[in-house]
């Protein structure tokens, strides 16, 4: 291992290192939900049997969502059908279902500012409430934090191409009412 003080008491200590991309991404995983690797989405059991639905941090990844169009209340899919589409300046990327359920409630914030899914994926930005329809022999798709993690660590790399790039630095964001 690498010394970083400084040699000469004089000069200022070295700035902490900052951990690397992969290992901030790593760093990002929520430890209270699961994870559905393929769909890049996760899902937190309520105590009532719903279930909380939500793109993970690497959907970010895509690009500067300007809109998120959810299928309506009542839309039954089964596991990794599309629940609806985020779409950036470029493309669209469709949010496959993390488990076989019927739609009870889509996330009208997100809805209105999409970029909640991106600033706060596992709390405000959460896209779907939803009601399993077989839970118990799709849950073992699903893993906890530590085995996502594992699953992610050699796939980030592939996870973090953009589907096509995305080279705006203006914010994109979608006002409804006025456009972007």
């Amino acid at each position: 291992m690498t010394d970083l003080r400084p040699t000469d008491p004089d000069s200022p200590a070295p700035a902490t290192p900052r951990l690397p991309a992969h290992e901030e991404l790593l760093a990002r995983i929520a430890p209270d939900v699961l994870y559905a690797p393929e769909q890049d989405m996760w899902v937190r059991p309520e105590p009532d049997g719903t279930l909380c639905a939500g793109a993970t941090h690497l959907v970010a990844a895509h690009g500067q969502f300007m809109l998120f169009t959810p299928r309506p209340v009542g839309t039954v899919v089964a596991r990794d059908q599309s629940l609806g589409v985020m779409e950036t300046a470029k493309t669209a990327v469709a949010i496959h279902a993390p488990v076989s359920a019927r739609v009870l409630e889509f996330n009208a914030a997100a809805v209105d500012e999409v970029a909640l899914v991106e600033r706060d994926p596992y709390g405000a930005g959460w896209l779907f409430r939803l009601q399993p329809t077989a839970f118990e022999a799709e849950r073992g798709e699903l893993l906890d934090a530590a085995a996502y993690a594992a699953w992610l660590a050699p796939r980030l790399e592939y996870k973090l191409v953009k589907p096509i790039g995305d080279d705006f630095a203006e914010d994109l964001s979608v006002d409804p009412n006025r456009g972007y």
